[in-house]
């Protein structure tokens, strides 16, 4: 029962970081620092996510709103939690951001192995020529025996 709390409440904690980025980015500050949602931006916001509110939808949004179409911050909040469009759009917003952390990772693990293969060829290249010649090998491999250090290189 515990793991089925925490994978709902995380799941909710999703959704409110959602609607609170979604009201930022459609948000208007008036002077006296209250923050109001703006509908027409809202709408644009989901559209440029290929997502349609129903009508239905709309219409609760205008009739929250006021005569300049602001809607306040804590109205528009719990507008959003029982909204599917909201919810739709929080999903794919959470979708775009973890493949994009995915793919910029995967970046950087792939920088570092090649930091780490260039430092280990540099150890290698003591003349700093950019090629490994015969006496740099021999001295790196010296902990190997004689025969096997030349067998090695023969197979190079």
């Amino acid at each position: 029962m515990a793991v089925f709390s925490a994978i709902k409440n995380k799941k909710n904690q999703k959704l409110r970081e959602g609607i609170e980025d979604l009201a930022l980015k459609c948000g208007d500050v008036t002077k006296k620092d209250e923050g109001n949602v703006d509908v027409c931006m809202v709408v644009n916001q989901l559209e440029k996510m290929n997502i349609k509110l129903e009508e239905k939808e709309v219409a609760k949004m205008e009739k929250l709103a006021d005569k300049n179409r602001k809607i306040s911050k804590e109205d528009f909040v719990s507008y959003c939690k029982h909204s599917k469009g909201i919810k739709e759009y929080v999903d794919k917003t959470a979708k775009e951001n973890q493949s994009q952390s995915t793919r910029t990772t995967a970046v950087k693990i792939d920088a570092v192995k090649i930091d780490k293969a260039l430092a280990a060829f540099k150890a290698i290249d003591k003349d700093n020529s950019g090629f490994v010649d015969r006496d740099e090998f021999l001295t790196f491999t010296s902990n190997l025996p004689a025969k096997q250090r030349e067998k090695l290189l023969r197979n190079l």
